[in-house]
């Protein structure tokens, strides 16, 4: 049987064109990638934002109970409630806390603002659009930190007696006589933070509000987490566009392995052209697998071959004939040579390559022993 490297050497001959056309289309690939990876990795201009600073501002509360009741001391503080009864601790304590941290350093003066608002608003047809109808404020705390240190805590205080809020606001309603949109009750904190912050001049405000609604003998209390503001910057920097690591070792790859094969095929199929015993070898072969289910091997007997020969030019030829007459192909053993017994005649093929194995060193074909079947 013909060795793999022959089948190649075929392959090559028959289909040189598509091969040497693939490997020249693989080696182009190879060296766009190398290319883009390496030869056009120029700096490109970017926009980088920078978080320089934050402000976090945050509600506490609670109330302390004040009437007798069967189910809290009179004294006990309660903290962090959704819901307050308003006989029972009418007056909500707070406390508005807020901090700043930096990237690098800073120094604010700090403004602390804290106001009770009562308000009748109605919501508008775009989001985060509001129509303010009527609206009182009155102030609840002022402080101001001349020097505030990133990270440092600044507090602020206030107290308020919800149960005279609940009933000032009825009063509005009454007095105005019309009620259009919905009542809304806050305590709104207004942060001023002036100074430096990373070697930069900086002037902010930021509010923060907690919710106040009233139901019958309570009232409610939203508390909203901390809410941090982020301050950035944009700066420009000059970035190397940098390939990806298929790009920076594949490309380089792929360009020397398919230039490689290229000069391998060019060179096999330039110095070794397949001889015409190759191409018979080869073309018995593929006959011989292809038509194998026709063939089985039997030994003949020697009277077998006292019948007159017809001679056929090909394996294929004589399969042909076999199936047109309904015959079996027979393979004799002992020698290579196939044959179809019919009407009184033996037809068979002898193959004129008769070979086990082939190397790279081409080798005569060795011609088995021939019976000698012709009439003398």
């Amino acid at each position: 049987m013909a060795d793999w490297r022959l089948r190649v050497r075929a392959v090559l001959e028959t289909q040189f064109t598509v091969v040497v056309v693939g490997l020249l289309l693989l080696a182009l690939l190879g060296g766009w990638m190398t290319y883009t990876a390496y030869a056009a990795s120029e700096p490109v201009t970017e926009e980088q934002s920078t978080t320089m600073w934050e402000q976090t501002g945050a509600f506490e509360h609670s109330a302390t109970v004040q009437e007798e009741n069967p189910v809290f001391p009179v004294g006990t503080t309660l903290e962090s409630r959704q819901v307050y009864f308003s006989r029972l601790s009418p007056e909500l304590s707070g406390t508005f806390r807020t901090s700043y941290d930096v990237r690098d350093s800073g120094e604010l003066t700090q403004t602390v603002s804290l106001v009770l608002i009562i308000r009748s608003v109605e919501d508008g047809q775009q989001e985060n659009e509001q129509t303010v109808h009527w609206e009182t404020t009155d102030t609840l705390a002022n402080s101001t930190i001349d020097s505030v240190e990133p990270g440092e805590s600044v507090s602020v205080q206030f107290a308020q007696n919800m149960s005279a809020v609940d009933t000032r606001v009825r009063r509005i309603r009454d007095e105005i006589g019309a009620s259009p949109g919905k009542t809304e009750v806050l305590v709104r904190a207004t942060v001023i933070s002036q100074g430096t912050v990373n070697g930069n001049e900086v002037t902010d405000t930021n509010t923060y509000s907690l919710p106040v609604t009233f139901g019958g003998n309570t009232y409610r209390v939203d508390n909203p987490e901390p809410t941090t503001e982020q301050y950035e910057t944009t700066q420009i920097e000059t970035v190397d566009q940098t390939a990806g690591g298929i790009q920076n070792t594949g490309g380089p790859l792929l360009l020397i392995v398919s230039l490689g094969f290229l000069v391998g095929v060019v060179t096999v199929t330039n110095r070794e052209h397949l001889s015409d015993t190759e191409r018979a070898l080869l073309a018995y072969e593929d006959d011989r697998d292809t038509f194998d289910e026709w063939i089985s091997t039997i030994q003949l007997p020697e009277e077998a071959f006292d019948l007159p020969r017809a001679h056929a030019t090909s394996l294929e030829s004589l399969v042909d004939f076999a199936i047109d007459t309904d015959n079996s192909v027979i393979e004799d053993p002992d020698d290579a040579a196939y044959y179809v017994r019919h009407d009184g005649y033996l037809y068979t093929y002898r193959p004129s390559i008769q070979q086990t194995t082939y190397t790279d060193e081409q080798s005569d074909s060795s011609d088995g022993e021939s019976r000698e079947s012709d009439d003398e």
